[in-house]
């Protein structure tokens, strides 16, 4: 008796398991059919109940944009440029549109290197050449120059360097003119000034060679030309570390910046440019002043790379007429 009532259940907790399997069964059949759209998956018929879209992460956002320009090229710009002014740290720092420079200087160290990448994928530069370049990086006439003029004829098309945003664009009575601002994936911000017409405006996505407006003589200008320039959290350093005048082209497609890089007029960027009032021009003019000693071996043409200036320059600047007449130990100004 007791094996056969053992027997009993045994087969009876056999078909309870049986029973059990087949109510699994039943109940996985409602996820059995398997939607497949844009080579994903989905457990319900996504034209029906459509998924949202998946957070793009900050590092993102600029092989986003610069697929879409490639792919896409009707994307909505709007709805683009609004997701990466509030999702990128590039943009949503320090974002400005009535201030020219909402922050100046940058806190380096003599040791500190930062690594900026200027173009990635498939993204373009564009060198904005009308056959001149006329007053570089530097000191003119005894006031800092901080960037480079490019002469042009009024009317000329000017357009973006690199992809990016326009964080400012208006008119600047501090000098500039009409000036538009850039700023770029690579944290950096370029300025075009003495404009006749701007064409954009903050918060537009633009693409490199696009245009962002036509040439002028606007703002303390004296003959149509494009100022332009360079800058990285508002300080300025010298276009020519970028791009090369003779074969405009890019040095290369990533930009090491060091303190002397940003540094190097040799004073601190905090003089008014029309929306700030700080130290006075010859405070920062007398600061900006330095020398180098020739060594041995070394030509007009080697120092004025070292301290990115023209041979031209440095002849004016010491009263030179024979650039191939240096002594060693000849102090030279060089700022």
């Amino acid at each position: 008796m007791k094996e056969k009532a053992l027997i009993l259940m045994l087969f009876a907790l056999g078909m309870a398991g049986q029973v059990g399997a087949q109510n699994t069964r039943a109940k996985s059949k409602v996820c059995d059919t398997v939607w497949i759209m844009n080579n994903r998956a989905f457990n319900r018929d996504p034209r029906i109940f459509p998924p949202p879209p998946p957070p793009i992460p900050s590092y993102g956002y600029r092989h986003v944009v610069d697929s879409l320009s490639h792919n896409f090229p009707e994307f909505n710009r709007a709805t683009v440029s609004t997701e990466i002014i509030e999702g990128d740290t590039n943009f949503n720092q320090d974002w400005n549109t009535e201030q020219l420079f909402p922050t100046t200087g940058v806190a380096l160290q003599s040791s500190d290197t930062l690594l900026l990448k200027l173009t990635a994928g498939e993204e373009n530069f564009h060198f904005n050449y009308y056959g001149r370049v006329g007053w570089g990086y530097g000191l003119r006439y005894g006031r800092p120059h901080e960037g480079v003029d490019l002469g042009l004829s009024t009317g000329d098309t000017v357009r973006a360097a690199f992809n990016g945003i326009v964080r400012y664009a208006k008119y600047n009575a501090g000098g500039y003119g009409n000036c538009v601002i850039v700023r770029h994936f690579s944290g950096l911000e370029t300025l075009y000034a003495h404009l006749s017409q701007i064409s954009v405006e903050p918060g537009n996505l633009v693409l490199a060679g696009e245009v962002l407006g036509l040439g002028g003589n606007t703002g303390h200008s004296y003959g149509s030309h494009l100022h332009f320039e360079f800058r990285y959290k508002g300080t300025s350093f010298d276009p020519m570390v970028i791009w090369n005048k003779d074969s405009m082209c890019l040095q290369g497609d990533s930009l090491c910046l060091t303190r002397s890089t940003l540094t190097h007029l040799g004073y601190a960027h905090n003089y008014s440019y029309g929306n700030s009032t700080t130290s006075s021009t010859q405070s920062a003019v007398s600061a900006s002043t330095r020398y180098h000693t020739v060594r041995s071996g070394e030509t007009l043409s080697t120092i004025a790379r070292k301290y990115h200036t023209s041979v031209s320059k440095l002849q004016r600047l010491n009263n030179i007429s024979n650039p191939n007449r240096l002594r060693v130990g000849q102090r030279l100004r060089v700022y």
